[in-house]
């Protein structure tokens, strides 16, 4: 496994972090699950995760990772319309 870890593959890890990180953020109420920052940050692990899927395709990851995509982006417009 360890072998053929490349550049990408770190670039997911770095996404999957990101995302749990925000996760674990949440659950220990340190932010908040309706602001900007959380959705930002699962937008950003979406996003690292879909380019290293790019170049190691898994249908069932790239759709989620999609639909993680879409449900971070519509947490970020929510955000933005509060703030305004």
């Amino acid at each position: 496994m360890w072998a053929d870890f490349t550049f990408l593959d770190f670039v997911g890890v770095v996404g999957s972090l990101m995302i749990c990180t925000a996760y674990l953020a949440v659950s220990l109420r340190r932010v908040d699950p309706e602001g900007f920052p959380y959705h930002i940050a699962n937008a950003a692990g979406a996003i690292l995760l879909l380019i290293s899927l790019y170049f190691r395709p898994n249908p069932g990851a790239i759709v989620i990772e999609v639909l993680w995509l879409a449900i971070a982006g519509f947490g970020i417009a929510r955000a933005v319309r509060k703030h305004l």
